[in-house]
């Protein structure tokens, strides 16, 4: 992702101002869908001074991989009307092979209109840290929220153990000749609280199972023996599978550890 402030800085707004808030709405919503619909695809933020009010451009190209299915949110159709209503331009548009949402909001004086809230509470862990720390990065300005949002991105999606490849782990297996599947990191915050106890002395690493970004989603835990060698394979199921009575440790494998 990159961050392509143009035109100088964005205008210092009050901290928490009207104006201030409706831009760090419009910016999180689009990296958001950029990330669900697109994912791997690269986005560019783009803030613009316009003396009158600022412009600010988020543009993804096309993805990588398979997005997520639509949750039929109302998000991009609550900015516009936030947006219209207090006399700026909101568009949300293929572009491309990919998309783009392009809003001017007036300078903070001007900005009358009430925000409406958002469609989506705020949600469990992830989405809880993501929000508090977007929330402290737009007091600072928009760059350093991009940056951090990317941030997060560039590790969760880096994280991910696709189902497929999980399904294929049979214990008793090397730990050399499983890492070519595996991410290039671990989960960042793994939900160890939900998790079953791992076996005694093993070395359990956790993994995402999809690159949705911010909600909870399942995960996968790997636990290896003293000899690197997978011991246990678990599915350690998200919040909403628990809330839905769906609670679910599926696949768990142990394998006793042979005689040394």
């Amino acid at each position: 992702m990159r961050w392509e402030p143009r035109h100088g800085p964005v205008p210092a707004a009050e901290p928490g101002g009207l104006a201030d808030r409706l831009l760090h709405r419009i910016v999180r919503e689009a990296l958001t869908n950029a990330a669900r619909h697109a994912p791997g695809a690269p986005v560019v933020v783009a803030v613009t001074d316009q003396g009158s009010g600022t412009t600010v451009t988020v543009t993804n190209a096309a993805a990588t991989g398979p997005g997520s299915p639509s949750t039929g949110g109302s998000g991009l159709l609550g900015l516009r009307a936030a947006v219209t209503s207090a006399g700026g331009d909101f568009t949300a548009a293929p572009h491309g092979d990919g998309f783009r949402v392009r809003a001017h909001v007036p300078a903070g004086p001007t900005l009358a209109a009430p925000l409406a809230p958002s469609p989506t509470a705020p949600f469990a862990s992830a989405r809880r840290r993501v929000a508090l720390g977007l929330g402290a990065a737009a007091g600072a300005g928009l760059v350093l929220v991009g940056a951090a949002f990317a941030w997060y991105a560039y590790t969760e999606t880096r994280s991910v153990l696709t189902p497929s490849a999980y399904a294929q782990l049979r214990p008793g297996t090397a730990y050399d000749e499983i890492a070519p599947v595996l991410p290039d990191r671990e989960a960042h915050d793994p939900p160890t609280d939900r998790a079953p106890a791992p076996p005694p002395d093993a070395d359990c690493r956790y993994y995402r199972a999809s690159g949705e970004l911010l909600v909870s989603i399942d995960h996968f835990r790997l636990c290896f023996d003293d000899r690197r060698r997978l011991l246990t394979k678990d599915v350690v199921p998200g919040v909403d599978s628990e809330r839905a009575g769906t609670h679910r440790q599926a696949d768990t494998h142990r394998q006793e550890e042979s005689a040394r």
